[in-house]
């Protein structure tokens, strides 16, 4: 017989699934960080499709890469960052 595990199930097993805060403003942390609301992030849709493509060579390898243009480029920064930042806050990474 399996020994029983040492953590609490955060479920009941219930068919409806599970839910964890139930509004933007209840505070929530992971991995002993401290509890904040639901952290605002830029949103990903201000990132055009690519419509150029760039290479150069770096060493023995062909680099291709390419973004709209420089706003392009700097929201996906801007969002990649506040995603971070966010997951920071809330203890799921480092």
């Amino acid at each position: 017989m399996a020994q029983p595990a040492e953590f609490d199930q955060v479920t009941n097993n219930a068919t409806e699934g599970a839910q964890i805060g139930r509004t933007s403003t209840e505070l929530l942390a992971f991995y002993g960080a401290t509890p904040v609301a639901r952290p605002v992030t830029v949103s990903t849709s201000a990132v055009s499709t690519t419509t150029s493509v760039s290479m150069s060579t770096v060493g023995q390898a062909t680099v291709v890469w390419s973004f709209k243009n420089s706003v392009d480029l700097r929201n996906i920064l801007t969002a990649v960052s506040t995603m971070q930042h966010a997951m920071k806050q809330l203890g799921l990474v480092a």
